[in-house]
């Protein structure tokens, strides 16, 4: 799954989540399930903002 399929799951679970029906059952795993793709989100972001940091600070040597 992208990065972002995964940021328009998470946001599919907040509706699902908000819904007042949703029965407690469906809402712990949709909480486990959005839960876990924050943490990919972040680990991605964080992994490409230091690919990015990387890439100045060899771009700043060439010169």
């Amino acid at each position: 799954m992208t990065f972002e399929e995964k940021i328009s799951r998470i946001d599919a679970i907040i509706q699902l989540m908000n819904k007042i029906d949703t029965p407690l059952e469906q809402q712990m795993a949709l909480y486990e399930e959005g839960y876990k793709l924050i943490n990919e989100c972040s680990e991605f972001l964080e992994e490409s903002e230091k690919k990015i940091i990387d890439i100045n600070q060899k771009m700043e040597n060439a010169d």
